[in-house]
């Protein structure tokens, strides 16, 4: 009982100095520190989310925010490292910083041990409502002084490096920032795909192979900031521009033409090739303002213009069909919170999201094309959540309303309800049930509500539809958490159902395929899932997750059925400056846009890390010996089917390896996240 009331208290004073380091407004609560139990040796279970403080070895072998957050293996979350993708039984995860949402590279730039705590917020509410989970990183207070730090990684195996230069000064209440990075890749693929168009009485079959295809992506960026941070108040001004350039070239690719059961002949040499460059100045503002001690105001303008350069050619001996599209892209995001803490441990808070997008785009080659397109989405939640006794709940009603029109037609307009129900019951220290309700609704893609038609090849059109309707997405989960000291557990099913899911859609017009979208189909996907994690001691830590889905598509195409049984495990051991981890993935099924059946293989990852001072060095080798992993892709419809097979060097054996070097001066100061927007939007029909 001593040794119990002792860590409620040490973990009691962790949490009140998190909460003095940070300044977001569902911090500011009265009540946030009642009843807070003792799970594990660094893990505890609150109101609506679970607190965790990296213990000494799991910050001293991490090298960025991803790596520490998958070194603290909470039970039902996996982490994608190279993509930035954290999974959860409810979703992926929304990323924070200090409660501000940050993007991949501010995440993966963070240094260890500049982060306080890390909260993982299952049952989402308050500012975090509207996401299907959240993770948010507490970073230690700011002190004067600076740093510059240089990371290189370098890849073996095929062309592949991702450079940075970060370099940060504090002096009182201000913070000056600067970022620069370059980074460079190209995973040889090959693709061996046969389709089939019913376009006469008899079909048409097509084979098309390519080997060695080029898949080249540089990004280049520079960003620089300045904030200032007050007794009840902060902002921060971010400006910055980004060069991206991707290309895939398959000169030199085989097509052969045949009938139903026949051999192809006569194959045909093509090239095949396109390019997207990007060019993207940005200006980003965010400000917050304590009220009170129970009342804060939050708010963000996010803002960015985007000139995209995008060209495809299809060359053939006898048929050549290439397109240039050259578009300009405004993108504006306005983000306000309010949240009040309320007395009897409540909490109400209102959120304000409006989204701007407009597009002109003008197209040349095959088909010329001027596109304009106007966008507005307003999101208006609020939220209210309380804890009684053992029991909390959240209820989270809003609204959302978009308008687009498009050049020469009339404003389509959408208004949706939207509602988030969350409960969870407290069964003792250990144990908890929760409950999930989500109804909610999703758009077109912008790059699919246009009027644009543009043939890619002697028997393809690709065709937009401005006229679909919004999809209205269904979601109730159950789950059950136990966590004791070396051992957690998550056990969890969830059902998602979506109605006017929108997919690709065949028809056949004057001798051609016309492939474009429709949406009236309807999605469904039961799934059921665990997650345990054992933590034998300090040095040996390891997670083994399982999930079983699966996926029925009914409506106006055809209809698809499909069962997955996946799982993963993952091991760290840390021995003095040096770590070893270890993660494997099984085979998966999976309907890609509700629609493609695709089969995945086997996958593992094998990691050492050395950790002193200022320098870090890791070294992973992925999938050793492997060299046959193939995406296995499958359409079938009433005029078109295909099977493609995708080689990818990136999902084969390779290796990398990343050296880290920090050079501190003046007083030592938290780490600078790299301000970096990864990809632009655009309405370019691709």
């Amino acid at each position: 009982m001593e040794k119990i009331i002792f860590l409620t208290v040490i973990s009691i004073l962790l949490h009140l100095t998190a909460f003095s380091q940070s300044h977001q407004p569902d911090y500011v609560k009265a009540h946030r520190l009642d009843e807070v139990v003792v799970e594990s040796s660094y893990i505890t279970r609150e109101n609506d989310h679970i607190l965790a403080v990296p213990t000494k070895e799991q910050r001293r072998h991490a090298v960025s925010g991803y790596d520490l957050l998958r070194n603290l293996m909470i039970p039902g979350i996996s982490v994608n490292r190279t993509s930035g993708i954290v999974n959860t039984p409810a979703g992926n995860a929304t990323v924070y910083i200090d409660g501000r949402e940050a993007e991949f590279r501010e995440v993966q730039s963070l240094r260890p041990k500049d982060i306080a705590s890390v909260e993982y917020y299952d049952l989402p509410s308050g500012v975090y409502a509207k996401d299907a989970a959240a993770i948010n990183f507490i970073l230690k207070k700011q002190e004067n002084g600076g740093y510059t730090q240089i990371d290189a990684l370098q890849g073996l195996g095929f062309l592949s490096g991702d450079y940075n230069l970060i370099s940060k000064y504090v002096t009182g209440t201000k913070s000056i920032n600067l970022w620069g990075g370059y980074s460079l890749e190209n995973p040889k693929s090959s693709i061996d795909e046969q389709e089939t168009f019913s376009l006469e009485d008899n079909p048409l079959r097509r084979e098309t192979v390519y080997k060695g295809a080029d898949n080249k992506a540089a990004d280049e960026y520079v960003q620089a900031s300045i904030s200032n941070r007050g007794n009840k108040y902060i902002w921060m001004l971010r400006g910055g521009m980004s060069w991206k350039d991707d290309r895939d070239n398959a000169v030199g690719s085989t097509v052969s033409y045949g009938i139903f059961d026949s051999a192809f002949h006569n194959p045909e040499i093509v090239g095949i090739a396109s390019r997207n460059k990007t060019l993207r100045p940005s200006v980003y503002f965010y400000g917050l303002h304590t009220i009170s001690d129970t009342k804060s105001l939050d708010y963000v303008i996010d803002s960015y213009y985007s000139r995209n350069d995008y060209n495809r050619s299809y060359e053939a001996d006898e048929n050549s069909y290439c397109s240039t599209v050259k578009e300009n892209y405004w993108y504006t995001k306005i983000n306000a919170n309010y949240s009040m803490a309320l007395s009897r441990q409540n909490r109400l808070a209102f959120m304000l999201y409006e989204f701007l997008r407009i597009s002109d785009s003008d197209y040349f080659g095959v088909s010329e094309y001027s596109q304009n397109l106007h966008s507005s989405e307003t999101i208006l939640f609020a939220d209210y959540s309380q804890r009684l006794g053992s029991f909390f709940y959240d209820i989270n009603p809003g609204v959302s309303f978009l308008t687009y029109r498009l050049k020469g037609m009339k404003s389509i307009n959408h208004l949706t309800p939207r509602l988030q129900a969350r409960m969870a019951y407290m069964i003792d220290r250990r144990q908890q049930f929760q409950f999930a309700f989500a109804l909610g609704n999703t758009y077109p893609r912008i790059n699919t509500i246009n009027n644009v038609e543009q043939q890619i090849d002697p028997i393809i059109i690709l065709k937009g539809n401005p006229d679909m309707d919004n999809s209205i997405l269904l979601s109730p989960c159950l789950s059950y958490n136990l966590n004791l000291n070396k051992f957690g557990l998550e056990l969890g099913t969830t059902y998602f159902y979506q109605d006017h899911t929108i997919i690709a859609d065949y028809h056949v017009r004057d001798g051609h395929l016309i492939s474009t979208f429709r949406d009236d189909c309807v999605y469904h996907k039961p799934s059921a899932d665990i997650s345990m994690t054992y933590k034998p001691s300090n040095s040996l830590n390891m997670q083994l997750s399982g999930e079983w889905s699966r996926h029925m598509t009914r409506g106006g195409a055809e209809h698809r059925n499909l069962s997955s049984l996946s799982g993963s495990a993952s091991l760290n051991y840390y021995i003095g400056d040096f770590s070893i981890s270890a993660w494997l993935s099984t085979p998966t099924r999976d309907l890609v846009d509700c629609q493609i059946r695709r089969k995945t293989f086997w996958q593992y990852q094998l990691s050492a890390m050395w950790n002193r001072g200022n320098w870090a060095i890791e070294a992973s080798a992925n999938n050793l010996f492997l060299m046959k992993n193939r995406f296995e892709d499958e359409i079938i419809t009433a005029v078109y089917s295909i099977n493609r097979t995708n080689w990818n060097r990136m999902n084969n054996q390779y290796a990398t390896i990343k050296v880290v070097y920090c050079f501190d001066y003046g007083k030592k100061t938290s780490k600078s996240p790299k301000y970096q927007h990864t990809v632009s939007e655009s309405a370019i029909l691709k």
